[in-house]
C-alpha cells in the first residue's frame, strides 16, 4: 500500500482514538483543523494566527491541532470529515461543498471582486445565507481566507488572449472553474492541489492557475515557466466547521471562536495583498516570464457573459445568492 495511504489510514485512526479519550485537564473542548494550505503561504499563515488567537482568547479552554498540506486527505474528504465529525474544522468553500450546496461556486465567479477589501465586504454579508443553506449538512462558515486574484501558469506558451487556451490541458479545482475555462476552448481537468507538482512534471496536464503566492509556495514555476497576469478569479475560502460541534460549545466559546476567525481574516487579508507583488517578483526571479493580456476587456466581458448565462441555467437558488453578492460594494 501507498504509504502516504497508510500514514492517512494511521492519523485517521488516532484521531478516532483521541476523541474518546479524556482530553487535557485545562481544555473544555479540541478543535482538530486539516488544511490543504502549506504553512508557508499567506492562507497558511492565516490559519496559523487563528490557532494562536483561539487558545490565547479561550485561556486554554480550546486547544488547538493543525494538519497541513493535505496530510489527512484532499479537500473534500477533509470536509466529509468535518460533516462526520471526525475533525472539527477545515479551511475550504466551493470545491469542499459544492457537492452537496453546488451555488457556493458563486464565491469563486469571474470579476466578482474587485479588490481583496471588497471580498472581504462581500463574505461578511452573505455569511448568513451561506450558513442557513449549508447548515443542512452540518456546516457553518466562519471568516474568510483570501486565496487571491489568479494568475495562469502553463508549460508551452504565455497566455495573452482567450484563444491561446484552446487545447491547453489545465488543471481547475472544481466543476465550476471547468465549465468557465471549457468555455474559453481550454480542456479542464480537476485535480487535487497537492498533485499539480508532479502533473506539471509528468505531462498530465500542461498548465494550472492560482494567485502567485500559491504557486510561489508549491515551487509550481520549476515545471512551467509562463506566468500570465489575468487575474480572473478571486479565490476564497473560509474557516468551515461543523455545526453541531459548534452549537455544542459554551456561548463565550462560540463568541472566541468568531473573533479569533473574523481576526485571523483581517491579518491574512493585509498579507494576502503585500505578498502578491513580492510573490510576482520571487516568481520571475525564479525565471518565470511575467506576461499581461493584449486586451484584459476580452477576458472580462468573455466571463461575465458566461457567469450570466450560467446562473441562469442553474436556477433560483443560484440567482438568490448571485444576486446578494453582486448588490454589495
Amino acid at each position: 500500500m501507498n504509504p502516504k495511504k497508510l500514514l492517512r489510514i494511521f492519523a485517521i485512526g488516532l484521531l478516532a482514538i483521541t476523541s474518546t479519550l479524556p482530553f487535557q485537564a485545562h481544555a473544555q473542548s479540541q478543535l482538530r483543523l486539516s488544511t490543504h494550505f502549506n504553512e508557508s503561504d499567506p492562507p497558511g499563515k492565516g490559519v496559523a494566527k487563528f490557532k494562536e488567537l483561539v487558545e490565547q482568547k479561550s485561556g486554554g479552554r480550546i486547544a488547538v491541532r493543525i494538519w497541513w498540506n493535505s496530510e489527512l486527505g484532499k479537500e473534500r474528504e477533509n470536509t466529509e470529515m468535518v460533516r462526520d465529525g471526525s475533525i472539527e474544522m477545515t479551511t475550504s468553500l466551493a470545491s469542499g461543498v459544492g457537492g452537496w450546496v453546488p451555488e457556493t461556486a458563486l464565491l469563486e465567479f469571474p470579476y466578482i471582486f474587485k479588490d481583496d477589501a471588497h471580498i472581504l465586504r462581500v463574505v461578511s454579508a452573505v455569511r448568513p445565507h451561506l450558513d442557513e443553506i449549508l447548515a443542512p449538512y452540518n456546516f457553518k462558515t466562519l471568516g474568510a481566507i483570501d486565496v487571491g486574484f489568479r494568475y495562469i501558469l502553463t508549460k508551452q506558451k504565455p497566455i495573452q488572449g482567450i484563444a491561446d487556451l484552446k487545447g491547453v490541458k489545465l488543471r481547475v479545482p472544481n466543476p465550476f472553474y471547468a465549465a468557465l475555462f471549457d468555455s474559453f476552448g481550454a480542456r479542464s481537468a480537476i485535480l487535487p492541489w497537492a498533485d499539480i507538482y508532479v502533473g506539471l512534471q509528468s505531462g498530465v496536464i500542461d498548465a494550472m492557475e492560482a494567485s502567485p503566492a500559491l504557486i510561489q509556495s508549491m515551487r509550481f514555476q520549476e515545471q512551467a515557466k509562463f506566468l500570465s497576469r489575468t487575474n480572473h478569479i478571486a479565490a476564497v475560502n473560509v474557516f468551515l466547521t461543523g455545526k453541531k460541534w459548534y452549537d455544542a460549545l459554551p456561548k463565550d466559546l462560540q463568541q472566541v471562536v468568531n473573533g479569533a476567525a473574523d481576526e485571523a481574516s483581517r491579518y491574512q487579508f493585509t498579507l494576502q495583498t503585500e505578498s502578491e507583488g513580492q510573490s510576482v517578483k520571487a516568481l520571475v526571479a525564479a525565471g518565470a516570464k511575467l506576461n499581461d493580456l493584449k486586451d484584459p476587456e476580452e477576458f472580462r466581458n468573455a466571463a461575465i457573459a458566461f457567469r450570466e448565462k450560467y446562473v441562469k441555467e442553474k436556477g433560483a437558488k443560484w440567482e438568490t445568492l448571485y444576486r446578494k453578492m453582486l448588490a454589495v460594494q
